[in-house]
């Protein structure tokens, strides 16, 4: 699959130092999980970044990654390519399937949280129908946000506004303010759920506010100094369409 999808440069991914070995294979899962062909390509041009902060952080094998590692490199990836960072997390999902990880989940199936948490997924696919990325995104805000409340030392039943807060607040230290503002959604969805059944509340979920996001708040982006002026020198002014130039 991944020859047809790159017929020039198909071998640039399969000789990485790293993912080069399952690249045509996580390919060939990505069709069978019904992503489109952009999302492919998007996904597969992504493996280059991903594979290189694996290996700065030291991973030489498969049996070495964690589910820390992979999210302490979506951290990281997510600074830069924030639309494309979610590949780590679907690669995350292809390793486990096929068992190539040291373990992929951080929460062990005997735990209550966990028990919570597979329910939780089990709502998100079966009466929400959303995507297995989306899927993923809040159940890891999820078991982050039970988490914090276990570590907090209190419980659903007995969580109140300031815990809602901590967890952002403690959330804000590791997120952009664009990645912030989509975990806080995920929670509120998270804290709907509970509240379905009585578990928390009614009306919880209003009262978590997300960060602002503004347009044109960012100053532009702009060539540096020295391009410009090269730019500038390689027209020819002698001429009537480099002085238009």
């Amino acid at each position: 699959m991944l020859h047809s999808l790159f017929p020039r440069a198909y071998r640039r991914f399969l000789f990485l130092p790293l993912l080069g070995q399952i690249a045509d294979g996580f390919d060939d899962w990505l069709v069978a999980d019904g992503y489109t062909r952009e999302s492919r390509r998007k996904m597969i041009r992504m493996l280059r970044y991903v594979d290189a902060d694996l290996r700065r952080r030291h991973v030489k094998k498969f049996g070495n990654l964690t589910h820390s590692i992979l999210h302490d490199c979506w951290i990281t990836l997510i600074k830069t390519y924030p639309t494309l960072a979610g590949t780590v997390t679907t690669l995350e999902r292809y390793l486990a399937a096929n068992s190539l990880t040291a373990g992929a989940r951080p929460e062990t199936a005997s735990s209550a949280a966990a028990l919570l948490v597979e329910e939780y997924v089990e709502y998100l696919h079966e009466v929400r129908g959303l995507a297995s990325d989306t899927v993923y995104q809040r159940q890891h805000t999820a078991e982050c946000f039970l988490r914090h409340l276990g570590e907090a030392g209190t419980t659903l039943k007995k969580m109140h506004r300031s815990h809602l807060e901590s967890y952002i607040t403690s959330a804000s230290k590791r997120l952009s303010r664009r990645t912030l503002q989509k975990d806080v959604s995920s929670l509120r969805v998270f804290l709907r759920f509970l509240a379905l059944d009585g578990r928390v509340p009614a009306g919880l979920d209003r009262q978590v506010d997300s960060p602002r996001l503004y347009r044109l708040e960012q100053l532009p982006r702009a060539l540096p100094r020295e391009t410009v002026g090269t730019l500038l020198r390689s027209i020819d002014k002698g001429s009537a369409m480099g002085l238009r130039d």
